[in-house]
């Protein structure tokens, strides 16, 4: 699980480890949602920065 801050044009920033994923995946997995693009939070019709949870799951084989 990780918690990030989605800025007001949508990028993804502080992005930190809330529960381990273990196995050396904690990193893969910020790599590849600092890769992502979000809809932004508006309020007053206007793009904020938001808190938010992000859950990464991973199938191994």
């Amino acid at each position: 699980m990780l918690w990030l801050v989605v800025g007001p044009e949508g990028l993804p920033h502080n992005i930190r480890v809330q529960r381990s994923l273990g196995m050396g995946l904690d990193e893969k997995a910020i790599a590849a949602v600092s890769t992502w693009r979000f809809q932004p939070a508006t309020l007053n019709g206007q793009p904020v920065a938001v808190e938010v949870n992000v859950q990464v799951s991973f199938r191994l084989y």
